[in-house]
């Protein structure tokens, strides 16, 4: 009896301290994300293989994600040697005789029966855990010039091996990540001042180093005219997709009249706009919205300054990758190979970004359950 008390009360607890908020919205997300991604390829067997997988790499990730949570957060972060050794040993193999090369980028590795794994992805949640530990262990140095310097080491090394592979898009979201989490650790604002002039006396230089297809990307934005038959066509026709869904979109399973490359990875924005018409793109950022709200009260009421750098840094990879993402489709922005969390094909992509929502759910039900210790107020729980 005593065995079934506690089983109730532990199932009570993790009920009404769990942030259901963001765990439904994430489910929301993903369900819309493997719709769209069965509309693209219903027709042939290569799109039904990849729906299934969209399907069991949402409820892998999900199951994951509950189970994390109810780990505490400071025992994840102990383990950050490990979870970091694995994923950096997985990235390096992709400079190995097993890394395949998709596009232009020679970063994934082969998997046997689900396909391929993109490395990158589980280094992005990994790199959260290390760069969280080690920020808040420092934060009382934080703005002297070796702590800042072994930081931006710290930062820099799996922003080069990305670099390194040819993934540009997944580099500029660990930029964003790096820059984020300082920001929430309290640098002081010189520092972002230094980088930022730094960056852009930078720009003329890079521009020099670039290789014509990816200046045309850039120009693309300004002359569209001329770009639309090579550079720039994705966004064209991007463009030309998501506009002809009108209001109510031509409907479900009915897009796809269009020569538009990665409709379900880094164009599936397209897909609901062109289905579902401007209501179903207003969706797709209406959850997104709702999941950076979540995870925005997460950091807020988070017990100490290492689950806010935790919340803070899965907020800050899911809110840039979304703007980067969103900005390509509707040509704001150049195309930099960037997918639209939850939503692009890709089952290590959404498996693993799960287990950083797991992180963040973990922080949240600490919160709930022990001792707080938020920017708002200390008292027990």
């Amino acid at each position: 009896m005593d065995l079934v008390k506690k089983l109730k009360s532990g199932i009570s607890s993790y009920i009404r301290n769990s942030d259901w908020l963001l765990i439904l919205s994430c489910t929301a997300a993903s369900m819309y994300g493997i719709a769209l991604v069965y509309s693209v390829g219903h027709t042939s067997s290569i799109g039904s293989r990849d729906f299934i997988i969209q399907l069991l790499a949402f409820l892998i990730g999900l199951i994951a994600a509950l189970a994390i949570s109810k780990v505490d957060y400071e025992i994840i972060c102990r383990l950050w040697p490990i979870l970091s050794g694995i994923s950096f040993v997985l990235v390096l193999l992709t400079f190995t005789p097993l890394g395949l090369k998709v596009a232009d980028d020679q970063a994934w590795i082969p998997i046997p029966v689900i396909g391929t794994f993109q490395p990158s992805e589980l280094l992005k949640i990994t790199f959260i855990i290390s760069f969280a530990t080690h920020l808040s262990r420092v934060n009382e140095r934080i703005n002297e010039f070796r702590t800042v310097l072994l930081l931006g080491i710290h930062g820099a090394i799996p922003i080069l091996l990305v670099f390194k592979q040819g993934d540009d898009g997944t580099a500029l979201v660990f930029i964003c990540i790096f820059t984020s989490m300082m920001f929430i650790a309290g640098l002081r604002p010189i520092y972002f001042l230094i980088a930022a002039t730094g960056a852009a006396a930078a720009v003329p230089v890079l521009w020099n180093f670039m290789d014509a297809s990816k200046k045309a990307r850039f120009l693309s934005l300004i002359f569209i005219d001329k770009y639309k038959d090579n550079e720039g066509w994705q966004q064209y026709y991007a463009l030309i997709a998501t506009g002809s869904g009108k209001l109510w979109g031509v409907g479900y399973l009915e897009g796809g009249k269009l020569p538009l490359y990665a409709r379900n990875n880094d164009f599936v924005f397209t897909v609901a706009g062109e289905e579902f018409g401007f209501v179903g793109s207003l969706a797709v950022i209406a959850v997104l919205v709702l999941i950076l709200f979540a995870l925005f009260r997460e950091l807020m009421t988070a017990r100490d300054l290492q689950g806010k750098l935790l919340c803070g840094g899965i907020l800050s990879m899911i809110g840039f990758q979304s703007i980067i993402n969103l900005g390509m489709n509707l040509r704001l922005l150049p195309v930099v190979g960037i997918t639209l969390p939850f939503f692009s094909k890709g089952g290590s992509s959404l498996a693993t970004l799960f287990l950083g929502i797991g992180v963040a759910l973990s922080v949240y039900y600490s919160s709930k359950t022990r001792v707080h210790d938020t920017i708002f107020s200390k008292r027990p729980s």
